[in-house]
């Protein structure tokens, strides 16, 4: 198989796919000698994706827990807090969430007092059936080609999306062909996620920061490439994590001089939870992406 970025057909076997689902069993992860794409092959058929992403949130009851709840929204600010510097948020952006999860994105520009006209697209059904009661039929649609093909967007949010396509740039051309003059493409990826993580299931790419910005290159002009750090990390302790989330309180309550709960908490827990382990201290990709204009 080719790489699904350059096309180059020379490839490492890095070793087997983890996947407990049938349609990723049988597959095996390759790096790219070219743009150092990881990518899963042979890849599941359209039909066999499709029909696994109708229910992908099936059974995740743990999603809408109000810890968890609160981590995607925690996640939500920091991509708002990253996107201030590059000034599109300033002027009522015209926004298009593009697997928008619960619409944590749009609670996430609220909270910070952007205003912004906001739809949604998520494939899950019963996601979208959620996004659907809250922002009606003309604000969620099931598919990217389902939003009317005139309505264009000053923002399009991409998180933890692209790893997922089987045809990463059909994908990103149809996205960028959505962006007004001056709009720009967010996108936030894992990094490398394969070598952390007990499942890869349904990542089909594994990105560093030159195959994402390789392939997103090829759409646009490339404001940013970054790594972000151990924030992900601090975000699931300050909110997930049952026995720092009970501490937390304490923190609040501690005088000067009286060192229960120390300036470090976070970074404590990340330690002694393992989740410095989950990525290490570059967990994410973020980049940004103006049109060729």
């Amino acid at each position: 198989m080719n790489c699904p970025n350059c096309g180059h057909g020379e490839a490492a076997a890095i070793g087997p796919y983890i996947g407990s689902h049938e349609i990723f069993r049988r597959m095996s992860l390759a790096c790219c000698s070219r743009c150092e794409l990881v990518f899963a092959q042979p890849q599941p058929s359209p039909a066999e994706l499709a029909d696994y992403y109708d229910h992908y949130w099936d059974g995740e009851v743990a999603v809408s827990t109000p810890s968890t709840r609160r981590y995607y929204l925690a996640q939500s600010l920091s991509r708002v807090d990253y996107l201030r510097r590059f000034g599109i948020l300033d002027a009522r952006p015209a926004v298009l969430d593009v697997g928008a999860g619960l619409g944590l994105f749009h609670d996430g520009l609220a909270r910070r007092g952007f205003a912004h006209d906001y739809v949604a697209v998520e494939t899950d059904r019963e996601q979208l059936e959620g996004l659907r009661r809250r922002f009606g039929d003309t604000g969620a649609f099931r598919r990217l080609e389902d939003v009317p093909a005139e309505r264009k967007f000053d923002l399009l949010a991409l998180t933890h999306v692209l790893e997922h396509m089987d045809r990463p740039h059909d994908f990103v051309d149809g996205l960028m062909q959505r962006l007004r003059p001056g709009g720009l493409l967010f996108v936030e990826v894992p990094h490398r996620d394969y070598r952390y993580k007990a499942l890869f299931e349904s990542h089909l790419l594994f990105f560093n920061a030159n195959s994402l910005g390789d392939l997103l290159g090829r759409h646009g002009k490339v404001l940013e490439v970054c790594t972000v750090g151990k924030e992900a990390a601090k975000l699931y302790v300050a909110h997930v994590h049952p026995k720092p989330d009970a501490l937390r309180p304490l923190k609040e309550l501690v005088k000067t001089g009286i060192a229960l709960v120390t300036p470090d908490f976070d970074e404590k827990q990340i330690a002694r939870y393992g989740m410095s382990s989950y990525g290490g201290d570059r967990q994410w990709l973020r980049a940004v992406v103006a049109r060729k204009d």
